[in-house]
């Protein structure tokens, strides 16, 4: 499942802090970096190497675009077959198939048939006809997939169903980059998956919490929120002119118009990205049943020009957002 982005939806002020040391590395089509506070730059260096190894580890694993990876091996697999998978790629989709649960079929890593469907090969949109669609949704939701938590495999039960784990994939690869970088001691540090998704490992002594800055993503000199990340992750999920998102729960419209982006503070960053994507199609109310349910989470959600309301302050917040100052 392709993340919807926008041009860099989640600015990160921690560039100016003197005192941390970046690292960045290219790895799942995107550009991780990390801001490590250490007094011995080579060892936080050593650190963020070994990190970015696990980072191209897990990407050997779990993409679909290499042939051999336990996903692309799962959506070659006829129904019925067992597909046997690494720890991580199992675990990532258990949690995928979780965030399917609690968002209502908003975040669906099954969305392939979908994209197909709708989009070209060079996703601009065409029309598809409602039988072209109904047979799309007939090939879409993880209740096509088995997980056996004690034989970590999988069978699909579906002929047909594509699997994209780029929707998570990137926050779960955050969160192993910290486990990493906590075995380093090397915990004052903060791990950024991209343009959209920001993980504190922890905060630096001295500072009250990593600053951010949230941006509109059709004009990115536009801020629309700051606020302090103590702990926990971010994410946002955004569209761009011409760019189309699709709601995998709707048979009838498909084509989501009403938001411009959408962000997500969770406890972790799997919640965080997976979340920001649902967050571009539920509803408020949905939106806000969410965030009750779910401890430590909160939303920002930046209505579309189509909508009818578009402006900086329209903003609207969901959830634990005491702390987050809106710009006017």
């Amino acid at each position: 499942m392709m993340k919807p982005q926008g041009d860099r939806v989640v600015d990160v002020g921690s560039r100016s802090i003197a005192d941390a040391h970046h690292f960045a590395h290219e790895a799942m089509a995107t550009v991780f970096e990390l801001y490590i506070v250490e007094e011995d730059e080579t060892y936080a260096r050593q650190g963020a190497q070994a990190a970015f190894a696990e980072v191209d580890r897990l990407e050997l694993e779990m993409s679909r675009f290499l042939s051999n990876s336990d996903i692309s091996r799962l959506n070659d697999a006829e129904p019925g077959q067992t597909v046997a998978l690494g720890m991580d790629s199992f675990e990532c989709l258990c949690r995928a198939k979780e965030m399917f649960g609690k968002t209502g079929g908003a975040f669906d890593i099954s969305i392939g048939a979908l994209y197909a469907c709708w989009l070209h090969e060079d996703r601009t949109l065409r029309q598809p006809s409602p039988k072209e669609i109904q047979h799309a949704h007939a090939l879409t939701g993880l209740n096509h997939l088995e997980l056996d938590e004690e034989g970590f495999c999988a069978e699909v039960l579906t002929e047909g169903v594509q699997f994209d784990l780029g929707g998570i994939g990137k926050g779960y690869a955050a969160e192993k980059v910290a486990e990493i970088l906590r075995e380093w001691s090397l915990g004052q540090a903060l791990v950024l998956a991209g343009a959209s998704s920001v993980l504190s490992v922890s905060v630096p002594e001295g500072m009250s919490g990593w600053p951010m800055k949230l941006r509109n993503p059709e004009n990115p000199n536009e801020v629309l929120a700051r606020f302090e990340l103590k702990e926990g992750a971010v994410s946002g999920s955004g569209r761009q002119k011409g760019q189309h998102i699709i709601d995998p729960r709707s048979v009838d419209v498909g084509l989501v118009k009403g938001r411009l982006a959408a962000w997500s503070v969770a406890p972790d960053a799997i919640a965080a990205d997976a979340s920001s994507t649902a967050f571009m199609m539920l509803s408020d109310e949905e939106i806000n049943e969410y965030c009750l349910a779910n401890a430590r989470t909160a939303a920002i959600i930046l209505p579309h020009a189509d909508s009818g309301d578009f402006s900086s302050q329209t903003v609207r917040c969901f959830g634990e957002l005491e702390e987050i100052e809106l710009e006017t």
